[in-house]
């Protein structure tokens, strides 16, 4: 599932992290896995595991205060997971040009002709995978072989 959706109030790097400890305390019980790029106030979000977790996730983000305008961009089945390492790896955008982010435009509202807005998110979900794979083999050298 990916979705994205805008902090009710400015998101302080305190908020998000204090955010960032109950959502990954959240996942670990449920068996979600995923990644969190925050640009602004802004939040794009892959979650991934089991069908029931996902629905539960997304009946108590649709009534979380803490944010609003949540929108869905693209539902599917995959065989594996894209953030199997990841309880909720979280990305700050805010330092990249819009134009250097892959897809980014895609995530943007309106009509999805032809897919493009599905294969932008598919875009920007890549660009983040890679991310975390470069992090991951930073932090721990022996994860890259």
């Amino acid at each position: 599932m990916t979705y994205v959706s805008r902090a009710t109030s400015p998101l302080t790097q305190a908020s998000l992290e204090a955010l960032l400890v109950e959502c990954r305390g959240n996942n670990e019980r449920s068996g979600l896995t995923g990644m969190l790029a925050v640009r602004g106030d802004d939040f794009f979000q892959v979650v991934e595991g089991p069908d029931d977790a996902i629905s539960a996730l997304m009946d108590g983000l649709s009534r979380d205060a803490r944010h609003t305008d949540m929108r869905v961009l693209h539902e599917e089945t995959v065989p594996f997971r894209q953030f199997p390492d990841w309880r909720m790896r979280c990305e700050r955008l805010d330092d990249y040009p819009v134009d250097e982010i892959p897809g980014f435009h895609a995530i943007g509202g309106g009509d999805d002709p032809a897919g493009s807005r599905t294969r932008g998110v598919l875009d920007l979900v890549r660009w983040l995978q890679l991310r975390a794979t470069r992090a991951l083999s930073e932090r721990n050298p022996s994860a890259a072989s």
